[in-house]
């Protein structure tokens, strides 16, 4: 039957034996997904010449988008200019990304916020009780009183939160392409660690706040760590949550506001992923910034979720002002995408 081998090729070609539908190629009564299709032109010995072409030129498309998409963000507010320095410090690896929660919250870790009123439930706190000190933004007041009524049950509730392994999901995969230096974080979770691990840029050490006293040397020999500066989920110790917590760190220890006084420095700060709304270690730059005087000291920057209105905007921007971060705006709902467009750029060394 080999005579009719080319006959039959020939007709696999027509409509009624070759077409798509729902995203799947049909071959008369076979059909296979579009990666299917792309892993079976791979070659014995691993290698797929197909898929490296696929890919790169889709690679490219994507960071044209990314890239105008920034160039939109950035004129939104006519942020150039505030770009282009932050550019310019990238460039001489002067910048030092500062990871918040918004960073683990898309792998499936809660935030802040969300972490303490499911806990709640597990006091005799009441709702409108606990509510009030949210909106009063006492964060610590409200954990504090948690932690006294589970006692070490608060413990175990911080560690099965924030210390157990979750897929990697969101735009924190794209950091370790971005930064080879020094990463700061005041999150629990192993996020951080795990996608630098997994693009091969593994971080050579990783130490708590309270571990931080060598910081100004590991920072001038440019080692690449990551400092979690409120402590690790699995351990009590050194973990920053409470308002005993941060008294003891913040108010009567100063081993933080040393550590953040190295960081702010010698370097640019660029706050990712944070609110930068009531926060003591917000409250701990800013201080050190009235300090030393704003001349003396390096800009900060933040990507940040513009505000529901230009007043409140505004408001924002002097209140950063007086810690020295200087926020670069990008429309509110657009988080993942919006940073890893202007992370790209930054990347890209596209400053104009």
């Amino acid at each position: 039957m080999k005579h009719l081998h080319q006959k039959f090729k020939e007709e696999l070609g027509e409509a009624e034996n070759l077409y798509v539908k729902n995203g799947l190629v049909y071959i008369r009564e076979r059909y296979w997904s579009p990666s299917d299709i792309v892993e079976l032109a791979g070659a014995r010995d691993g290698t797929n010449e197909v898929f490296d072409q696929l890919f790169a030129n889709w690679l490219e498309e994507r960071t044209d988008d990314l890239l105008q998409m920034a160039d939109e963000i950035l004129d939104r507010y006519d942020q150039r200019d505030r770009f282009r320095r932050l550019s310019e410090a990238y460039d001489t690896g002067a910048v030092v990304p500062f990871v918040g929660a918004g960073f683990s919250m898309p792998s499936g870790y809660p935030g802040w916020t969300t972490f303490l009123r499911r806990q709640r439930k597990e006091t005799a706190i009441l709702e409108e009780e606990f509510e009030h000190l949210l909106k009063e933004g006492k964060y610590e007041e409200a954990a504090q009183r948690i932690a006294d009524l589970m006692d070490v049950a608060f413990n175990e509730a911080v560690d099965s939160s924030f210390g157990c392994t979750r897929e990697l999901t969101g735009v924190v995969q794209l950091l370790p392409y971005i930064f080879k230096g020094s990463v700061i974080t005041t999150n629990f979770d192993n996020v951080l660690s795990r996608s630098f691990a997994s693009a091969g840029n593994q971080f050579v050490e990783t130490f708590s706040g309270c571990d931080s006293q060598e910081i100004r040397r590991k920072l001038a020999n440019d080692e690449h760590f990551l400092l979690m500066l409120h402590g690790k989920a699995p351990s009590g110790r050194g973990r920053i949550l409470t308002f005993s917590e941060y008294e003891e760190h913040y108010a009567n220890g100063r081993t933080l506001q040393k550590t953040i006084a190295s960081f702010c420095d010698t370097h640019n700060l660029l706050f990712l992923g944070c609110s930068l709304t009531v926060d003591r270690t917000l409250a701990a730059i800013r201080d050190y910034v009235n300090e030393e005087g704003h001349d003396r000291l390096p800009k900060h920057y933040a990507f940040l979720a513009e505000p529901d209105s230009n007043e409140k905007r505004l408001e924002r921007q002097r209140e950063l002002a007086r810690c020295h971060i200087y926020p670069i705006w990008y429309p509110a709902g657009t988080h993942d995408e919006s940073i890893e467009a202007l992370l790209t750029k930054l990347s890209n060394g596209a400053a104009q």
